[in-house]
């Protein structure tokens, strides 16, 4: 028989050094003869290194002293490049292209730019006469960033040559089959690439364009039901371009309102398979990938809907899910013509390198945590629909996790206490995940349930997964729907007696941290809040922040300065007298996403008597990389919340210290 214990003071197997340590994050992923993959590893600083499968077990390709990564768009993805046995990587100590052959030293295939680290390189492409196609990103001149399509030799016997600008931003270039077209996509401020892009097609000419035209999309292609006079259109969101082995060209559109995947004829789109699933993802980095096709034409796609992406099979007009025990595919599918190989994970079990092939099924490559957490301590999700807006008309989602410990009993009578995590973005999603390794410092899900802290994952209005509809419902309302729905996810878990109503708490990063602060400043629903690196000023963030984001408050907020009263009616730092909670507050001091005066700001504008403890993190940026600051920050929450909601985690922490901003 187990003993009660309250709430908060579980022993959990799943301490706090493991959220680091015994694995790696998976990045990317390469199909060829043997899987290559690309490892974010937490107890090297957060170094990138590429490894590839051996006859005995993972290789290391990445010597040491290079970081395989890049800043395009500061979020970087697909940073490497696998032809054959030659690798081309960024290297993020310069953010030049180095060329790798088997076991030789790395070599710069990019000259060194005039600023430090001015010229960046991402999602690049190989033609079959060896050149090689990417974005470039270049910093140093007046005014923000320049970025272009631009070929350069694989060798890097010869000059790095633009073949397509004038666009604000570029991304996946492919070329075709047979060498002779290359395809993109561009768009312009202040579109998001969920919002509007633009799909072209050229002819090459040695490493120059010929014929370049636009095939489909743009920031007006979609007009609204209902035609007529009034009709207003908006933009169409093309994703992942893609050449079937047969030469014919494939993108994913969200002209229907959801993201299908197409095919290119002249200047049609004809649907592949009409679906109100999601076929795409938001494009916050290079290089992801919901599909990929087989030698016979076949197409594996990973689709989603309801918080779950699995894997199915497009053939002869028909789709089917495979029969996998994934829930969790992430959008990094890569083929070799005979199987695929990706990334997947589900609510059990953690990500995991994969490999299905047709008519064998699927085997795991690769492990990314080297010691699982024993299934009967993982809390599974219940997904949870609730009534939100003003008048209860709509409803929203969230992903609930109750505590789950075999060797404790729940206190008879207690409800659990709740946090209530909201996702970043705020363009994105929470998913189906086992959930035991930090993501930028924030405490894995099931460090907390483990614990006896139920979470809820809110994918309040605006996230994506629920169509292009329900992703809209942000536009012109960020900081108020989303704060919404967090409120009416925790009150609707209380109604129902599932948490404990007086402890709740809120936590999230980025824009899940400005959610954090607005729910404190002008709700009243929420006991305790986290921000982990959160805006706390709109108006400082849309004069600061770097480029790939630097309009995108246009669309959430509204143009900016012409609507800085809005701007300043949202932000946190202006409301901070109405916060009577406690607050903590964590932040990378290299942030260059969402700067450290966000949460300084915020710190020095709280009222006297309010608790609250700020931690900054030397040499981290948007999101933690270093052993220690992870843990550290984990640990700091879990204290943070003994201390609000009267509980003594059965853990050795070190709780940050509490002010309360008198003498």
């Amino acid at each position: 028989m187990t003993d009660a214990r309250p709430y908060g003071e579980w022993p959990s197997p799943l301490s706090t050094e493991r959220v680091t340590g015994g694995g790696v994050d998976v990045e990317g992923v390469h199909a060829g003869e043997r899987a290559w993959w690309l490892e974010r590893r937490a107890d090297e600083g957060g170094r990138g290194v590429l490894v590839r499968e051996g006859p005995d077990g993972p290789e290391d390709v990445t010597p040491e002293g290079y970081d395989v990564r890049t800043r395009v768009h500061e979020y970087g993805g697909a940073p490497f490049l696998v032809h054959g046995g030659t690798v081309w990587f960024a290297n993020d100590e310069d953010q030049r292209l180095y060329r790798q052959r088997g076991g030789e030293a790395p070599e710069p295939v990019t000259p060194e730019p005039d600023v430090e680290r001015g010229d960046r390189y991402a999602d690049l492409v190989r033609a079959p006469d060896g050149v090689l196609y990417g974005v470039r990103e270049r910093h140093g001149g007046s005014g923000e960033p320049t970025n272009a399509l631009v070929a350069i030799p694989e060798e890097g016997d010869g000059a790095v040559t633009t073949v397509a600008e004038g666009y604000d931003f570029y991304s996946s270039p492919r070329v075709s089959p047979d060498g002779d077209r290359l395809a993109w996509l561009a768009w312009d401020h202040p579109a998001m690439p969920w919002d509007a892009t633009t799909l072209y097609i050229a002819g090459r000419d040695g490493v120059g364009l010929v014929e370049e035209r636009a095939v489909a999309g743009g920031p007006e292609a979609v007009e609204s039901e209902g035609g007529g006079e009034d009709a207003t259109a908006r933009g169409e969101s093309l994703f992942g371009p893609s050449w079937s082995p047969d030469g014919t060209l494939h993108v994913v559109s969200d002209r229907t309102g959801w993201w299908n995947l197409y095919r290119v004829d002249g200047e049609d789109l004809v649907a592949c398979y009409p679906d109100e699933r999601e076929w795409g993802v938001p494009g916050w980095r290079f290089g992801v990938s919901t599909y990929a096709f087989l030698d016979d034409g076949q197409v594996v796609a990973a689709v989603g809907e309801g918080g779950e992406y699995r894997l199915g099979l497009l053939s002869g007009g028909d789709f089917d899910y495979l029969d996998l025990p994934f829930t969790d595919v992430h959008p990094k599918l890569r083929s070799d013509g005979s199987s695929v190989l990706f990334v997947a994970a589900s609510a059990t079990r953690p990500p995991a390198v994969v490999r299905w092939t047709p008519g064998e099924g699927h085997e795991v490559v690769f492990e990314s945590v080297d010691r699982p957490l024993d299934g009967s301590y993982v809390s599974e999700p219940e997904h949870v629909t609730f009534p939100t807006g003003e008048d209860g008309e709509e409803v929203a989602h969230a992903l609930f996790y109750p505590p789950q410990n075999p060797g404790v009993a729940a206190p008879e009578g207690e409800s659990p206490p709740l946090v209530v995590r909201v996702h970043g973005g705020p363009t994105g999603e929470r998913r189906a995940r086992l959930s035991v390794r930090s993501g930028g410092g924030l405490p894995p899900v099931q460090y907390l349930t483990t614990r006896g802290v139920a979470v809820a994952e809110v994918n309040y209005r605006g996230s994506t997964g629920y169509g292009r509809a329900y992703r809209d419902r942000l536009k012109g309302e960020w900081g108020l729907v989303d704060v919404t729905d967090c409120v009416n996810c925790a009150e609707h878990l209380a109604d129902a007696g599932r948490v404990d109503g007086d402890r709740l708490a809120i936590d999230g990063g980025s824009a899940g941290g400005f959610a954090a602060l607005c729910a404190l400043c002008f709700h009243d629903a929420f006991d305790a809040g986290v921000s982990f690196f959160g805006v706390a000023d709109l108006a400082a963030l849309a004069e600061h922040t770097h480029k790939f984001e630097s309009r995108y408050l246009d669309g959430l907020v509204g143009p900016y300065p012409e609507t800085e009263d809005r701007y300043r009616e949202r932000s946190p730092v202006g409301h901070a007298d109405e916060v009577s909670v406690p607050l903590l507050l964590l932040q990378g001091e290299e942030d260059r996403v969402v700067p450290p005066e966000q949460s300084r700001s915020m710190l020095a504008a709280l009222p006297d008597g309010i608790p609250r403890a700020y931690l900054e993190f030397e040499g981290e940026g948007h999101g933690f990389d270093e052993e220690t600051s992870i843990r550290r920050a984990v640990g700091a929450e879990l204290a943070f919340l003994g201390t609000v909601f009267g509980f003594d985690p059965d853990d050795d922490l070190e709780a940050p210290e509490l002010s309360t901003g008198e003498g």
